[in-house]
């Protein structure tokens, strides 16, 4: 059963994904910011990861960048609400680091399975 990690500080959002992802066929971990996630990732091969960009303690540019450093940006799908500017300008700069994906908040979560889907199948 493929992994999928969803790091996002707003438990309704990750609340929500864990329960989709799990109906889809997905084993789900959840983290509340990305401290608590690189204990998770550092232990786990993740299939795909679902982060939130903007977070207390470790963000989810943090994230990205560990993943940069293991070569699997391919695997990344960043998701933002935005903070003090507009979600777009968190997510154009996550899609610079090279992520597979972004989506705004709240996600179309037909769209974010498919993403996850296709990400899976790609690496089989």
């Amino acid at each position: 059963m493929p992994k999928v990690l969803i790091i996002d500080d707003e438990k309704d959002i990750r609340s929500v994904l864990k329960d989709m992802l799990g109906m889809s066929g997905y084993d789900v971990d959840t983290a509340e910011d990305g401290r608590k996630a690189k204990e998770l990732y550092d232990k786990t091969d993740y299939d795909v990861v679902i982060t939130d960009i903007i977070m207390p303690e470790q963000d989810g540019f943090e994230v990205i960048l560990d993943y940069r450093n293991k070569n699997q940006l391919d695997r990344i799908i960043a998701i933002s609400g935005g903070g003090r500017t507009s979600s777009e300008d968190y997510l154009n700069i996550a899609s610079h680091f090279g992520v597979s994906s972004i989506f705004s908040k709240p996600p179309n979560y037909k769209d974010l399975i498919a993403k996850v889907d296709e990400i899976v199948a790609s690496h089989a």
